[in-house]
């Protein structure tokens, strides 16, 4: 028998380490709890439209044609996946893009085939061979009718940037844009319109400088042009600058004197959004709540220096989570999720109408993968589009900084039920987040919740392949089947470290999700 001394010490030890395991249980288990208000009452502003997610493609994975091939059955299933939404073709090299009805082989500055119908494109090349813009590229009508079959099979609205660097020493000259206006006419082609990529930079990388006063111009003359050319109902979208930055007052004033020359000539006031440098970013950055507060003070900058304009909808035209290309093994790993989906919810809580991700393919910062492999941003693009609808609620979070929360209306093509609403959340911490519902819109300690948890194996979060619920994600069909863990909660919700969820959530009180 155990001496009384030793009796206590071993009790004391089973005690200490019972102690232990229970606070282990609660670390892990518990958590931090947060309290999610949310109020029947709701006047539902803003309201995004269904295409607010959309995708990009940069002009230079069509410079070579072997790049992308858009007939592709599975090309196609990728993006359909993702409709209703917009294609935008853009970028550096779309100021490089010269259209040509026909195939012109061995183009260049020295020499341009004479081939029936060339006259206009080669008078667009020797424009911009003049001005020493170079390398060109030719985009023929074959290539141009397969992008627009794409994005017909796939129910996605094309928008298309036009090379503004074809000009004098005064203005754009239209010549060749009238020609794929043309062409885009008498094939029927449905598209909305761009002109031109970053201006605000031009300087930086074209060693040309063209005013915004001089833009606004170029727009105005462009707008002509598609009304008279069978495009008067296209949107014009510009004037694509890049994102507000307090040591960078240019791109903020280029911005305000370009609609204060050309607000009437556009339909949306469109800028380009980054956090980092894809060349100095790290894993600690893109968790970083400081890094995510970026997008919250940029939109607030540029909304707050235009809202004289606010009636003409903002996009973020082009954005990712680092510049130049993607960080590698980040911006296209589980690493770069938290910021895209965190930056669906501010840009819809903050009335920005229309989100192109940077890129659908090509790069480091793709949805899918160059052997057409789905990505971990694709799975959570695909959840929002299914789960997530227009109308926007009001949300009071008493949460710590690392977890993130948003909601919505529930997508009516996933349920009928009306009052039925869309929470998702990002929880940038080590550590199990717990959520305790609270609010008139929850009347029920007994509700109906379909739950989406996406998480990373081994919590590895550079992994590009994610958990659903916790088994792995893999593409085996143009509409994956992504079933949800059917819940009947008190009144919480949680989470697992390092992860992001949606939860549908049934029978709220509120009436006018219709």
């Amino acid at each position: 028998m155990l001496s009384n001394k030793r009796l206590v010490a071993t009790c004391a030890i089973v005690f200490c380490c019972n102690m232990a395991l229970l606070g282990l249980f609660v670390k892990y288990n518990i958590g931090e709890k947060c309290y999610i208000s949310i109020e029947e009452h709701q006047d539902f502003h803003p309201v995004i439209p269904d295409d607010f997610l959309s995708i990009g493609i940069d002009t230079s994975e069509i410079q070579n044609y072997d790049s992308i091939d858009f007939t592709k059955t599975r090309f196609r299933e990728l993006a359909a996946a993702l409709s209703p939404a917009r294609l935008r073709l853009g970028g550096t090299m779309s100021d490089r893009l010269i259209f040509s009805a026909e195939d012109i082989p061995s183009a260049s500055c020295d020499h341009c085939p004479s081939i029936p119908g060339s006259e206009l494109t080669c008078t667009a090349i020797q424009t911009f061979c003049k001005h020493k813009f170079l390398p060109f590229f030719i985009l023929n009508g074959k290539k141009w009718t397969e992008i627009n079959e794409f994005c017909v099979a796939t129910n996605i609205k094309l928008l298309f940037s036009l090379n503004l660097l074809i000009r004098d020493d005064h203005e754009w000259k239209s010549q060749n844009a009238i020609e794929i206006l043309e062409y885009s006419r008498q094939h029927n082609f449905d598209v909305d319109w761009q002109l031109g990529n970053e201006p605000n930079s031009f300087h930086h990388v074209f060693n040309l400088t063209i005013s915004p006063q001089t833009l606004a111009h170029d727009f105005k003359k462009l707008r002509k042009l598609l009304n008279h050319h069978g495009y008067k109902k296209s949107l014009l979208v510009g004037p694509d600058t890049t994102r507000p930055q307090e040591h960078q007052p240019n791109c903020l004033k280029y911005m305000v004197d370009f609609l204060g020359n050309g607000s009437h000539y556009i339909n949306a006031r469109a800028w380009h959004q980054y956090y980092l440098n894809s060349r100095t970013a790290t894993l600690e950055e893109f968790w970083n709540p400081d890094t995510f507060d970026l997008l919250k003070k940029q939109i607030e900058t540029m909304q707050n220096h235009t809202k004289k304009y606010h009636n003409i909808p903002m996009w973020l035209s082009e954005t990712s989570s680092s510049y130049g290309g993607g960080a590698p093994g980040l911006s296209n790993s589980y690493a770069g999720t938290p910021l895209w989906l965190d930056k669906l919810g501010l840009s819809a809580k903050y009335n920005i109408t229309t989100v192109i991700r940077q890129s659908f393919f090509g790069g480091n910062y793709s949805l899918i993968s160059d052997t057409l492999e789905p990505l971990p941003d694709w799975w959570v693009s695909v959840l929002y589009k299914r789960l997530v609808g227009n109308k926007v609620l009001h949300v009071i979070c008493k949460c710590s900084r690392f977890q993130r929360i948003y909601a919505h209306c529930a997508n009516r093509k996933y349920t009928n039920d009306t009052s039925a609403i869309t929470i998702y959340a990002i929880n940038l911490q080590m550590d199990k987040a717990r959520f305790l519902l609270n609010g008139t819109a929850f009347h029920s300690d007994d509700l109906n919740i379909d739950e989406y948890i996406i998480s990373a194996p081994s919590n590895n979060r550079k992994t590009k392949t994610v958990l659903l619920n916790g088994w792995p994600l893999y593409y085996e069909s143009s509409f994956p089947d992504m079933q949800p863990n059917h819940r009947k909660y008190g009144n919480h919700i949680s989470m697992p470290p390092y992860s992001v969820a949606f939860w549908v959530i049934k029978n709220t009180s509120i009436q006018n999700c219709k």
